[in-house]
């Protein structure tokens, strides 16, 4: 925190000099109903200019998509998927991963209780209740607390009056399949939605023809025939509308995830419960200082059952116990005045969780502190303020925190005892941008800020062993980021944009093997661009390519270590696409590449992996109800087919079309559940993978 308070004061006059409206940092916004990925703030404004990656409703049906951070991946050129098995995936934003970015739902915080993240918070959200997944890159939210690197938050779905649904079912290699359906009505007063969805799969295959299982050899024969995983969803929801300026939306669901394949780590997971619960009230026009206010409550519980029973060796006695839970509230406030528009809240949140080890054959306690009953509490202030000053945009905001963390059990392995395990921080953030609109067509932008986020329970205090604990001693990271950029749309068929950015991250959390495997604070950097370019061609074509580098470095070094190169930063990754929508038929043909994997901290356990070319397409066609206005052809057998099939949709794929063997993710992290902390191994990618799916919308 040394260095972030001194950015802290000089991003407090910048961000006073820069109040705006309208035109803050960029906003990514997957929407899964008729989806747009836009700059969300700059909707309104005549000269604005959409940032059109787009991912309509019926193309993201075409996808092959088993959970959300594959979508991530596959549509934004900046992210790449951490792959773990074949559910249960993460995410890489420009470098940044895992708890360094924040994920919400509905803006309620979910976190996952797996010491090993084998349930990533993207794990626990049902694709088929989601409307629109928002990705917000760099430290320019402040009403999110502790986006280091960004955030995504999953936008779901809200009951309508009318009587609608949707039935959608998915087919793939590996036995995949998936059936689901959301139905929903209701009148002025009370409108409700409710939903369910079952999916399953077999171990996928890569280029080469090995099973998930052979990417570790740690698997018996029970092991060797399990299925990659089953998983049930079910949620609902119920809205109050007791006036046209009052809403009250009540929220719920339950998942169950059965023997989820994990080769990436040491052990599997027998059973996985999630349980999702909000209600939010929203009062707009309360007068001169309130043109919306919104008050929310949220409690999600993670509950996670790892076991060894397909392993060898000593772990297929071990049974694992991890049991999470976050509740929060939130109260903000907005309001138009003349001179800006201001946001201001207050957040709150709770957060218990413990992990105990068990011995299969006897029941008998192994560890029972291996997540020693960790609570962690956050309040947080915050204020946003944004302005227009012609054609400049401005935004700033400032938000403060006051974050404690306590281990409620002795920390047996840790070289500090029971009289550090609690720890009282404050911390601040601020951010300042500015989009200059050169002309309707153009425009550059820019902006600084300074954001945080705390250790985790497993940084601080997780109790694996003698050779492998947390260390409780560590301190908040600060991200300080730069970031500037251009778009512009010309010859009306031309868009393009570009992006660079610069962050300096003080006392990063990174892994260490001196004296034991652990974790310590180092300054480092992450630094990259990005650019893309679309062309509207003729006869509903569309042409896109895109590029992202970045590169990560250190400072100073881990004891033990003497590699520059900083962990889990992907290579430049590129893509070039051929889009079709016309007519009621879209498909896409991609080819995406990615350089050798080849910056690597090798001291920190990653390995090099080769680059990698593959080619996907897809193709779907959505009936729609035909017009005609000649008597025969509307009794023609054509228009009546037509007529039946109206509101049906038919889709198919193929990823990796050339069956490429390849991975994307390294080695680095280190593992809980394993004896020692072991790292993390490699696991590859699906080999040629073919996929359909059928919807009926009503």
């Amino acid at each position: 925190m040394r260095f972030s308070r001194i950015l802290f004061t000089v991003l407090i006059g910048f961000c006073w000099c820069h109040v705006a409206h309208a035109a803050g940092p960029q906003t990514q916004v997957f929407d899964l109903g008729e989806v747009r990925v836009t700059d969300e703030q700059n909707q309104d404004k005549e000269y604005a200019i959409e940032e059109k990656k787009v991912i309509e409703k019926k193309v993201l049906k075409a996808h092959k998509v088993v959970d959300l951070a594959e979508i991530l991946s596959d549509e934004m050129i900046e992210a790449t998927m951490i792959r773990k098995s074949g559910y249960g995936n993460e995410i890489a934003l420009r470098g940044f991963t895992k708890s360094n970015l924040r994920f919400a739902q509905d803006g309620a915080l979910i976190e996952g209780s797996c010491g090993s993240r084998k349930d990533p918070p993207m794990s626990h959200m049902n694709l088929l209740s989601v409307e629109r997944i928002e990705v917000k890159e760099g430290p320019y939210d402040v009403t999110v607390p502790g986006a280091l690197g960004g955030s995504v938050n999953v936008v779901t779905k809200k009951p309508q009056k009318e009587f609608h649904g949707e039935f959608l079912t998915k087919m793939g290699s590996s036995n995949f399949w998936s059936h689901g359906g959301v139905i929903t009505t209701g009148t002025d007063l009370a409108q409700a939605l409710f939903g369910y969805n079952y999916s399953q799969s077999n171990q996928y295959e890569d280029g080469g023809n090995n099973k998930l299982r052979q990417f570790n050899p740690g698997y018996n024969d029970a092991g060797n025939n399990m299925d990659a995983f089953q998983k049930h969803d079910f949620f609902w929801k119920l809205q109050l509308t007791p006036t046209e300026d009052q809403t009250l939306l009540f929220s719920h669901s339950v998942s169950q995830g059965n023997d989820l394949m994990t080769p990436r780590v040491a052990v599997d997971t027998e059973k996985e419960m999630t349980y999702l619960n909000k209600a939010e009230y929203t009062i707009e026009n309360l007068g001169d200082w309130s043109d919306k206010l919104k008050l929310t409550g949220y409690y999600n519980r993670v509950e996670h059952y790892p076991y060894g029973v397909f392993r060898t060796g000593g772990i297929n006695n071990r049974r694992f116990e991890a049991i999470s839970y976050i509740w929060g509230t939130q109260i903000e406030n907005q309001v138009s005045t003349n001179w800006a528009i201001l946001t201001f809240g207050s957040d709150f949140y709770y957060r218990n969780w413990y992990g105990d080890v068990f011995a299969i054959d006897t029941g008998r306690m192994v560890n029972d502190i291996l997540f020693p009953d960790v609570t962690s509490t956050n309040y947080g202030l915050y204020l946003k303020v944004e302005r227009d000053i012609g054609k400049l945009s401005l935004s700033g905001g400032l938000r403060g925190d006051i974050f404690h963390s306590k281990a409620k059990e002795q920390l047996t392995f840790s070289r500090t005892q029971s009289e550090e395990n609690s720890r009282t921080e404050f911390f601040p953030s601020a951010y300042g941008y500015a989009k200059y609109f050169m002309s309707d067509e153009s425009n550059v932008f820019a902006g600084a800020g300074l954001t945080n986020r705390t250790p985790t329970a497993v940084e601080r205090y997780v109790q694996s062993g003698a050779a492998y604990f947390g260390n409780p001693d560590l301190d908040t990271a600060s991200n300080f980021e730069i970031d500037a950029g251009f778009e512009t749309r010309f010859w009306e068929n031309f868009q393009f944009r570009t992006k660079g950015f610069y962050s300096y991250i003080d006392d990063f959390i990174y892994q260490t093997s001196i004296p034991a495997r652990t974790y310590t604070n180092i300054d480092a950097y992450i630094i990259g661009y990005d650019a893309r370019l679309l062309i509207d061609l003729p006869l509903g074509f569309q042409a896109e390519g895109a590029v992202a580098y970045q590169r990560g470095g250190k400072y100073d070094q881990p004891r033990g270590n003497s590699d520059k190169e900083l962990a889990e930063i992907p290579p430049l990754k590129s893509k070039l696409a051929l889009h079709y929508n016309k007519n009621n038929i879209f498909g896409s043909l991609e080819w995406i590449h990615s350089e050798r994997f080849d910056r690597i901290d090798s001291d920190a356990g990653e390995r090099m992996l080769g680059g990698w070319d593959v080619v996907n397409a897809r193709i779907g066609y959505e009936f729609k109800k035909a017009e005609s206005h000649n008597e025969h052809l509307e009794k023609s057998l054509f228009l009546k087919t037509r007529s039946v099939l109206d509101g049906f949709s038919f889709y198919l794929g193929v990823n990796n079309l050339f069956d490429r063997k390849y991975a994307v993710a390294n080695s680095y992290e280190f593992d809980p559940t394993s004896p020692g902390g072991a790292n993390v191994r490699v696991v590859n990618e699906p080999g040629r993978y073919v996929y359909s799916s059928v919807s009926y919308k009503f």
